[in-house]
């Protein structure tokens, strides 16, 4: 999988989150403090949501991270193969982004 594939399937998680919310673009955008704009590259597959983009979507919304993130991939279904995709993803994070990943980490550890 690619980074365009996350990308895809990353924004129709977000789409579906907020058709599910019954919201406009607009009006979601707003709630998650980003522009119209970004929100549709995002559900379009343009880009991909920031870090605090996706905090603020779980916050405002009561989200879990699966919402967001469950790509539903064959291929990630395999425990082995989610973990190395896993550390592959994190492992080029500046410290900064390693610390909000152990923040969601420990956030659904808590949940669980």
């Amino acid at each position: 999988m690619d980074e365009k594939d996350i990308k895809k399937l990353m924004g129709d998680n977000i789409r579906k989150i907020r058709w599910s919310k019954n919201m406009t673009q607009e009006a979601f955008s707003e709630k998650i403090g980003i522009e119209p704009s970004s929100l549709s590259n995002i559900e379009n597959g343009k880009s991909l949501p920031s870090t605090q983009t996706i905090i603020n979507i779980q916050q405002e919304f009561s989200i879990s991270p699966g919402e967001i993130f469950d790509l539903d991939v064959d291929y990630l279904k395999n425990s082995k193969h989610l973990e190395e995709a896993i550390f592959n993803t994190v492992r080029d994070f500046d410290i900064d982004k390693k610390r909000v990943v152990y923040k969601i980490v420990k956030a659904i550890e808590v949940r669980a």
